[in-house]
């Protein structure tokens, strides 16, 4: 379970970077223009939160259940993107509160 968590802060973070920092704008605003729903995507942390979460769990062969080896790597993800997304609120709560 400590595998869980800590992946959900990497995951919270890769979305977050993406979805919100000046860093990743040009690339947002370029796929908005290219494809709008994978534009939407990037310039939603919750929702590409799961698409990083199946990501990350695929890479490092993460299992919480032991189920049939796909539903394994579904709930994982989500339980991992379930995380996530508490501590990305809690990052927009925070740059909020700096003013940024």
């Amino acid at each position: 379970m400590n595998e869980i968590i800590l992946i959900s802060f990497v995951n919270a973070a890769i979305s977050f970077t993406i979805a919100e920092s000046q860093l990743f704008k040009t690339l947002r605003e370029w796929f908005i223009s290219k494809n709008t729903f994978i534009g939407s995507l990037l310039n939603c942390g919750y929702c590409l939160g799961f698409w990083v979460a199946f990501a990350l769990t695929a890479i490092y062969r993460l299992k919480l259940f032991e189920f049939w080896w796909l539903l394994d790597y579904f709930l994982t993800a989500l339980v991992i993107a379930w995380f996530s997304a508490f501590q990305w609120i809690i990052m927009c709560w925070l740059m909020a509160k700096a003013g940024k």
